[in-house]
Parts: structure tokens; sequence; C-alpha cells
């Protein structure tokens, strides 16, 4: 491979294998994903779940985030945030995610530094040809 990239699944079952998971319900996940979770490993969640919420059900959802990661810390691995846009129409701007960063009692410029030097090491994992 000449590009670097990040193995991504959307399976809990997946995280020691895979970069980084996709986190759909970490309501219903919890368990499994303490259980499971690995040092280094990256979860994932993404907005593009909570913009269709009604207010109720976005508020919870901010409280799984900060769940998340505070289990994040306390494992050693990092919460990525994204859009999860499928077009460039539900696309994320950087100040909407530094709220929702601040939201869920995140300091958005450590995170995107720390997101930064954890993207590093896992690419910098890769064999390139």
């Amino acid at each position: 491979m000449k590009y670097p990239y990040l193995v991504v699944s959307d399976r809990i079952e997946d995280i020691a294998r895979a970069d980084l998971t996709i986190v759909q319900d970490f309501g219903k996940a919890r368990e499994k994903l303490k259980k499971r979770v690995q040092a280094g490993a990256g979860l994932e969640v993404q907005v593009s779940q909570a913009r269709a919420m009604d207010g109720k059900a976005a508020a919870k959802w901010i409280a799984q985030v900060q769940e998340l990661y505070r289990l994040c810390k306390l494992a050693r691995c990092q919460l990525v945030i994204s859009s999860g846009a499928t077009s460039p129409s539900s696309m994320v701007s950087g100040r909407c995610l530094d709220a929702l960063l601040e939201e869920c009692g995140m300091r958005p410029a450590r995170h995107w530094a720390e997101l930064e030097g954890w993207l590093e090491s896992r690419l910098g994992r890769r064999v390139t040809v």
C-alpha cells in the first residue's frame, strides 16, 4: 500500500483487529465494550445518529458520549467523534464539533491534539511498500 489507512469496523467483536470501531448504540453495547476494549483502540461515535433525534434522545446520546469518553480515558483508548456524513450536505463543521466536544466535557484543542497523536501512532504501524 502506498497510502496510509485505518481498519474500521462497526462490530465490537472486531475491536482487537480494527484500528477504529464505530459504536452505534453505547447503551446496548456498554458491557460488551467494557470487556473487549484495549489500550490504543479507537472508538468512533457519529453525529449523524444524533441529528435525527428529538431533544430527549439527543440529550441521552450526549450523556452516552460523555460516558464513552470516560471509558476511553480509563482504558487509554481514543474517542473519535465524526460527522458520519454520507454526502457533503450532511457534513458537520469544525465549530459545531468543537461545541459538541465542549458540551460532552472535553476541551477541543486537547481532543484534536490527542486525536492527531493517535492517528500518527496507528498509521505509523502500517508497513508501506
